[in-house]
Formats: C-alpha cells, structure tokens, sequence
C-alpha cells in the first residue's frame, strides 16, 4: 500500500513538472520566409531549369544533326548512282 501511494505520488509530481513546462512556454507566432529568402530561391529554381533545358536543347540538336547528316549523305549516294547511269 505504500508503495502504491509514493508511486503514484511520483508519477504525480513528475505529470505535474512536465504539465507546467508546457504552458510556461513561449508562443511565438511564425512569421514565414523574408523577401531575400524568396528571392534567393527563386533565382536558383530558374538557375536549375535553365540548365536542365539547356542540356535538353543540347542533346536534340546533336540528335538532329545526325539525322539531318544522314539524310544528306543518303541523298548523295542516290545521287552519285543517278549520275552513274548516265
């Protein structure tokens, strides 16, 4: 029976020290993000995306120069026979 009661006297006491921490705090209201903040992620988001679509722009011309070289040296070739039968 005693130790029931200064168990339950501790758990008490230690509810009642946690209880008053968490009203004793401090509210403080946010307030969210300044205009430097925003700014600066701003000029990194277009920074990222300018050079991703850079890199894509890149690649499909690259990609259409082959094709484009391809079909040239095609048309040279039907060309040369078409002359070779002459």
């Amino acid at each position: 029976m005693l130790s029931r009661l200064v168990f339950r006297s501790r758990l008490l006491a230690t509810s009642r020290r946690f209880a008053s921490s968490e009203t004793t705090a401090p509210v403080v209201a946010k307030k969210g993000a300044g205009l430097f903040q925003r700014l600066s992620s701003f000029i990194v988001g277009a920074g990222l995306s300018a050079l991703v679509t850079q890199f894509y722009i890149y690649n499909e011309l690259m990609e259409g120069n082959k094709v484009i070289l391809e079909k040239q040296k095609a048309i040279e070739k039907k060309l040369k026979q078409l002359e070779g039968k002459k």
